[in-house]
């Protein structure tokens, strides 16, 4: 998952030098030796790998028309507030601003995805986004 800016930049710099090694193997012959399904081998790699850089970049942009994140379970709720970060246009340091902690806190947190952070320090995060949170509590029945 993207979580800024730079690695948006890092992310679609990688998938315009897939995109150019794909159109050389493409106009390259094959050099001696070399099996023509190897060379599809290659070529599928490739395209496999430019395929989830263009999925991660895809799902960057559309963060930035969304409306509703959706989180099915408690442990969804850090990569939610990243996503909903996003959404909101604010880059880590304006979050950070908000929170009244330095831009380096926030980018440790989506780092690891905010893994050992409090609950109360995830309630601060959600409010500083100015998100409501709707999530049932279901019990399971026991055996």
């Amino acid at each position: 998952m993207i979580k800024n800016e730079r690695q948006y930049k890092i992310t679609r710099s990688r998938a315009d030098e897939v995109r150019n090694t794909i159109g050389e193997l493409q106009r390259t012959p094959l050099p001696d030796g070399l099996q023509p399904e190897m060379r599809e081998l290659q070529l599928d790699a490739l395209r496999g790998t430019l395929g989830d850089l263009e999925a991660e970049l895809a799902e960057y942009d559309a963060l930035h028309d969304a409306t509703l994140i959706e989180a099915t379970g408690i442990e969804q709720l850090p990569t939610a507030l990243i996503r909903a970060r996003i959404a909101c246009g604010l880059t880590q340091r304006h979050l950070a601003e908000r929170v009244g902690l330095q831009e380096q806190a926030i980018q440790r947190y989506e780092a690891t995805d905010y893994a050992g952070v409090s609950f109360a320090r995830l309630v601060e995060i959600a409010e500083a986004l100015d998100l409501t949170i709707h999530y049932d509590v279901r019990l399971t029945q026991a055996s």
